[in-house]
């Protein structure tokens, strides 16, 4: 364990209190591994399984110990690298989403495996470049899981969230989607438009699923609604990233170096059966219609930031919303996180570290 300290956000129990959520010091990370990245923050941004897992929704797969270090999604400047590093050097601007075990970006200091790590094109802001790396690459997988094609119709549920607003640019300008129909409120319309949206519907105003019934080639739940099916044309293709995962799931949450307890798999396993049983109801309307169903994890990807993103940031073709950026202080922790589990954030919000 590091002899030095430094600043991360904490909770020091399972919460829902944003008032619980605080600054505090803590041991500064260390390199343990040959390929792994020392990274000096300068910005993090908050996606909605930080207040999850705060509040102990993924303590079944994902047991840990308190004070739980807070943040996924980094951006800043390289301090130090293993032996086995190539990619990176001190004084490199980096950005990517951690992996489960290096959870923590809301901090001074970060430690990092170079695989999830990109370089931040030069022209690009640190607050821009923590704003894509979870909700970028969620978005990209989910729509390549659902077999997106140039020239095809896709809807996107929730246009302006933090994956939203992404899934709805990357269908134009990286898939080639002849159209990208998405729902918003009717403050987020014009905005979604510039995100790249050729229909909006307004959802205060219009029950989408009636009016966008049997339209999309391949249909994007990013909020949870089992609906989403009556959207998708017949023997079309569906993911979410919001709705019930099914139980082998709960396996991409899982820490290898946190075993389970003979109580925690026999929880585990009671867990899996009874999601994969609601699962199962409630994808129904999606097998009457012979509607192709997934649920997508993410997987962490530093390169595929490079090759995806670093071009359509640098060229200024991506803008991504950002909704409000905090300092890092109890205060400014506190509102991102209540911003953030208040569900209707206009894209992403960023604590500025540094």
């Amino acid at each position: 364990m590091s002899s030095q300290t430094h600043k991360a956000a904490i909770v020091s129990h399972y919460t829902a209190k944003p008032s619980d959520f605080h600054i505090a010091d803590m041991p500064r990370p260390v390199l343990t591994t040959a390929t792994q990245v020392e990274i000096k923050v300068h910005a993090a941004s908050l996606n909605p399984i930080d207040y999850k897992r705060a509040e102990g929704m993924l303590s079944i797969a994902l047991p840990e110990g308190f004070p739980l270090l807070l943040g996924y999604d980094v951006a800043g400047v390289v301090v130090q690298t293993g032996s086995a590093v190539t990619r990176f050097k001190a004084g490199d601007r980096v950005y990517g989403r951690v992996d489960s075990e290096h959870a923590g970006a809301i901090a001074q200091y970060l430690v990092a495996e170079e695989r999830v790590l990109a370089e931040i094109p030069e022209s690009v802001g640190y607050a821009t470049a923590a704003s894509v790396p979870l909700a970028g690459l969620t978005a990209k997988q989910a729509l390549e899981a659902g077999g997106l094609k140039r020239g095809q119709t896709v809807f996107v549920s929730g246009g302006m969230g933090g994956v939203g607003m992404f899934a709805v640019a990357l269908a134009r300008l990286h898939f080639g989607a002849s159209e990208v129909i998405t729902t918003v409120s009717t403050s987020k319309v014009d905005r979604v438009r510039e995100m790249g949206a050729t229909r909006v519907v307004d959802y205060t105003k219009e029950d989408y699923t009636e009016v966008l019934r049997d339209t999309a080639d391949v249909a994007f739940d990013t909020v949870g609604d089992a609906a989403i099916y009556k959207v998708a044309k017949p023997n079309a293709s569906a993911v979410s990233v919001a709705m019930l995962p099914d139980g082998s799931a709960l396996e991409h949450f899982r820490q290898d170096r946190v075993p389970l307890s003979m109580l925690g798999s026999v929880k585990m396993a009671v867990a899996k059966r009874v999601i994969d049983c609601a699962g199962w109801f409630l994808t129904r309307g999606f097998r009457a219609k012979n509607v192709r169903y997934s649920y997508v994890v993410l997987r962490p990807d530093g390169e595929d930031l490079e090759r995806t993103f670093n071009p359509l940031l640098a060229s200024g073709k991506l803008s991504p919303a950002i909704s409000n950026t905090y300092p890092f202080t109890d205060a400014g922790v506190q509102a991102a996180f209540a911003e953030c589990r208040g569900g209707h954030a206009t894209g992403k919000i960023i604590i500025s570290v540094e």
